[in-house]
């Protein structure tokens, strides 16, 4: 057609163009799809190759202007130029957009196709019917594609003879109403991203009229300009929306989702931490460089060592003394953990009686794994959070989440308001503790497994290295034999009996060692020495058997004859001596011959090593150790704070226990606590422990090693003994009363002092200091100063007697409480409470001291006389009513027929009301003495 000539009314034309190649890059679906880099460092290459196959188009005057590579979208954007037809009456004739498109895909096919990315040459080429718009904004492809219409709306039908040309169509929606001012807009939703990308790149920008809904209709159209835009599949407030649209649904799926992040990530940790805790991983005082450090620079330094033994406790040697009363307790308790644990060891004696280093020993013994929990301070918390974080400190439980409980419970109230019901993200504090309790549970099972597993890898290395051994020392007696074949020669030399090594001549197996035809020299010269003993033997034997055969009368006696008898069996004793002796030196020649011959049996007849046999006792020990040891120290409540958690720790160490995996050692100070374990753990008895104050004579001794310890030279004499014994043998009173006297105090002085402090710390305890700490107290100032008064004149004394009469009158809680306080002690005699005495040894003294004083003992006596005039008028007042009713119904009870019980009755109330009277009176004339008393001081 170039070389024709046109007719005289068409000409040609040079026109501009763009077109879409597309399919020759990846197409980036996102900023996480890689294949963008890869393609990028490809580009090169690909639009090169795509300007080679350019350049052999042969339409008439084809022309390549740019490339402009669109590597997001999978393509790249080719301007060209061409030599159009057209008829000169037209002034800018339009393009033909599919004949030249036609033309161009056929010729590229023709030429191989473009070559892509890959390798391959599925590149394909898309006139651009609209304006390229050339991006790089984070706008990706998709397969929904949103055309906007700048002017009037265009038809379904238009859009889709539009865009179907670029592939498949899966659906296409009408435009929706829209907010003023914002253009309408379809969406179209293509079968793949590639159809998508091609449609995007070839009519954005493209203007058209759009006919009538009515053929026919003549009515004025407007052009209208497409713009197209991808349409995210995901919308950012997409989730966000449904799931606050939909609570019913997703408030369920959240707490879920939350339970299993925190069952899934956060309890492995947990686990791990109370693991770390248990075992001291994370104890930097035990890593093996931070103790060659100490060890090669503080403990060399005198001043250090000093002050650590200082600090040290004394060791159960030098308090042998004192706890030689004790050593029952101690042996109880040892005994407790060498045995498979099946309930729990409870531990109570009064606070300083030495408890403490009791089970210290008892653990250092048994060298054992150990968990602390102490309540004393979990008792001091001020709010639920920190009982919480207390909790999880000590059992090293991380991490712990305390202001989720808070947060929680704004979620659930809010969850009320929106579905009607909890969302059950809170939780109670109980449940928490369990929750804490549970995990700590888990990871004691693992301390026991790592044990176990640790020992196992300890036999193992052990037993490989005694085999080993036993292997290496085989070889050196084959070695020294002479039979030992090293089979690595034989790839050299060969293994037949023509080899260089002489293989058949030399000895290879024990059986060679064997192999003589005549025996050897040393047992040739055995047997020689046996046959020359054998001989000597027999003529020793005839010269004794002449000796005695001679007979020296004719008549010879009875005893005679016993004589030669005996005489002939010494004989015969002797040659089976000799005999014996003969075969003995044999056999010791023989061994000796074999040892210098290399004659011993095959290493194969007796065993190369012994094989180490463990009694059962030995694994039953090891599989006790492997357990740990969980000690609750101080377990009391002294606030509302703990009253729960007292019971899910009984509840958790009878788990444990009775599971069997750990010993669970309770120590407190008041036996009565006793009952929460003993309630949690119904089926077992406890393991019970007392421990009690040591006696006179062992006091007394510790005192006098203490101070020998301490370096105070002194000798008790009798005042000072006497003096010692009123503290009695609270472990902590004598110690205190040892630190005092290496201070510089005398004996006398010091007891004097522990003594002054007690009356101090009574007052406040007892009878509190201010007023409101009297009202939190659960007993009345009588009743604690009818208890000491009464114990400042007597030892100890009967508890029902104090609980039935005045001033408690029944009230048990409160003798309970003063117990709790530590102010008395409650003896038991076969299950019931027995005596009471003072909570302290020494506090009898002290008790007696805080009487003495007339003052307080005035202002106290004139209370408890109040009280019980009191009790006295509220007799009479009763009494009085009953007599009243009684005269009521006197004349019932009148007559000759009248039983008189009206009478006797009237009599018991007169009677009583006479004895109320008269201890009012009693009581009234003694507050007027002490007050008189109070005005003089």
């Amino acid at each position: 057609m170039a070389g024709d000539k046109l007719p005289e009314d068409f000409q040609k034309v040079e026109r501009e163009g763009v077109m879409f190649v597309d399919s020759i890059f990846p197409i980036r679906l996102g900023v996480w799809d890689l294949r963008h880099y890869i393609a990028a460092s490809q580009q090169l290459r690909v639009m090169s190759s795509l300007q080679d196959t350019l350049d052999r188009i042969t339409l008439p005057g084809f022309q390549v202007e740019k490339l402009e590579p669109r590597i997001k979208d999978g393509g790249a954007f080719v301007k060209f130029k061409y030599m159009q037809v057209s008829s000169k009456d037209t002034e800018e004739p339009p393009l033909d957009t599919p004949s030249l498109e036609a033309e161009l895909k056929k010729q590229i096919r023709s030429l191989g196709g473009i070559r892509t990315w890959i390798g391959n040459h599925a590149g394909d080429v898309w006139l651009v019917r609209g304006r390229p718009w050339k991006e790089d904004m984070r706008r990706y492809a998709s397969n929904d594609m949103k055309v906007f219409f700048e002017g009037p709306d265009i038809y379904q039908e238009t859009l889709y003879d539009i865009m179907r040309h670029y592939g498949q169509i899966s659906n296409i929606s009408n435009p929706g109403p829209v907010p003023a001012g914002t253009l309408r807009f379809s969406t179209i939703k293509f079968a793949n991203p590639r159809a998508a990308t091609r449609a995007h790149n070839c009519i954005h920008g493209f203007t058209l009229v759009d006919q009538p809904a009515i053929p026919g209709q003549s009515t004025e159209v407007k052009p209208t300009r497409l713009a197209t835009v991808y349409e995210r599949k995901l919308k950012g407030q997409a989730i966000w929306d449904w799931f606050t649209s939909h609570p019913r649904i997703s408030v369920p799926i959240l707490v879920f989702l939350l339970g299993s992040l925190s069952y899934m990530i956060f309890d492995p940790i947990r686990t791990l931490a109370v693991q770390a805790k248990v075992v001291g991983w994370l104890d930097f005082q035990e890593f093996r460089i931070v103790k060659w450090f100490r060890r090669n620079t503080i403990d060399r330094i005198r001043f250090f060592r000093k002050k650590e033994l200082d600090a040290e406790p004394p060791t159960s040697v030098d308090n042998e003394a004192l706890w030689k009363d004790r050593k029952e307790a101690e042996n109880t308790l040892r005994g407790y953990l060498s045995e498979t644990p099946s309930t729990i060891a409870f531990v109570h004696g009064p606070q300083g009686s030495g408890k403490s280093s009791m089970l210290n020993r008892a653990l250092r013994h048994a060298d054992r794994k150990v968990l602390v929990i102490d309540c004393e301070v979990l008792n001091k918390s001020r709010s639920d959070s920190d009982v919480i974080n207390g909790l999880a400190t000590q059992t090293g439980y991380w991490p712990v989440f305390t202001w989720l409980n808070n947060a929680t419970g704004l979620i659930d109230l809010a969850s009320v308001g929106l579905i009607g019901q909890k969302t059950g993200l809170s939780s109670s504090v109980e449940q928490q503790q369990k929750e804490i309790l549970e995990v700590v549970g888990n990871a004691l099972k693992g301390v026991s497994y790592r044990y176990r597993e640790i020992q196992r890898t300890k036999e193992v290395r052990k037993t490989l290295a005694t085999q080993t051994e036993a292997k290496l020392k085989e070889t050196m007696e084959k070695i020294q034999e002479g039979v030992y074949h090293d089979a690595r020669i034989d790839a050299v030399a060969g293994t037949g009996v023509t080899s260089e090594l002489g293989i058949g001549d030399e000895r290879m197996t024990e059986k060679d060692v064997y192999r003589s035809n005549k025996p050897p020299k040393a047992v040739e010269k055995a047997i020689v020495k046996v046959e020359e003993a054998i001989t000597s033997g027999k003529e020793k034997v005839q010269q004794q058997f002449d000796s005695t055969s001679q007979p020296e009368k004719e008549n010879e006696s009875e005893a005679n004859k016993d004589g030669k008898l005996g005489a002939i069996g010494s004989i015969q004793g002797a040659v089976q001596g000799v005999v014996k002796e003969g075969k003995q030196g044999a056999g010791k020649l023989w061994s000796g011959a074999k040892d210098q011959l290399g004659l011993s049996p095959s290493p194969q007849q007796q065993p190369s090593h012994p094989v180490p046999e463990y009694p059962q006792k030995a694994e039953v020990a090891d599989e006790i150790k492997a357990l740990p040891v969980v000690v609750i120290k101080n377990y009391s409540t002294k606030n509302t704070f703990t009253d729960e958690l007292v019971v899910v720790l009984a509840e958790w160490a009878a788990g444990l226990a009775d599971g069997g995996l750990a010993h669970v050692v309770v120590m407190s100070d008041n036996r009565d606590n006793g009952r929460r374990l003993e309630k949690a753990l119904p089926a077992k008895p406890l393991t019970s422990i007392a421990v009690a104050d040591a006696d006179p004579a062992s006091a007394l001794s510790f005192v006098q090693d203490k101070l020998d310890q301490y370096g105070v030279q002194t000798t008790l004499g009798k005042e000072q003994k006497l003096q010692i014994e009123r503290l009695g043998g609270r472990s902590s009173d004598l110690e205190s009363l040892c630190h005092k006297v290496r201070n510089g105090l005398s004996i006398e002085m010091a007891v004097e002092d522990i003594i002054a402090r007690g009356v101090g710390e009574l007052r406040k305890s007892a009878f509190g200091e201010e007023v409101e700490e009297g009202k939190t107290m659960r007993w009345s100032p009588q009743q604690v100063f009818f208890i000491l008064k009464s114990l400042a004149k007597s030892t100890e004394l009967p508890y029902y007697d104090i609980l039935l009469d005045f001033p408690f009158k029944g009230d048990e809680a409160a003798l309970r409480s003063m117990e709790h306080a530590e102010l008395i002690s409650i003896t038991t005699q076969e299950g019931r409470s027995s005596t009471i005495k003072p909570g302290r040894p020494v506090y009898r003294f002290v008790f007696e001291r805080l009487v003495n004083d007339p003052i307080f003992r005035s202002v106290h006596d004139i209370a408890l006389n109040e009280k019980a005039i009191a009790s006295a008028e509220a007799t009479i007042r009763a009494c009085e009513e009953e007599l009243l009713k009684l005269e009521q119904i006197r004349p019932l009870d009148s007559g000759i027929l009248s039983s008189g019980a009206t009478r006797q009755r009237a009599d018991y109330l007169l009677k009583k009301i006479y004895e109320a009277e008269t201890k009012v009176e009693k009581l009234e004339n003694a507050n007027a003495l002490l007050k008189k008393s109070l005005k003089n001081p």
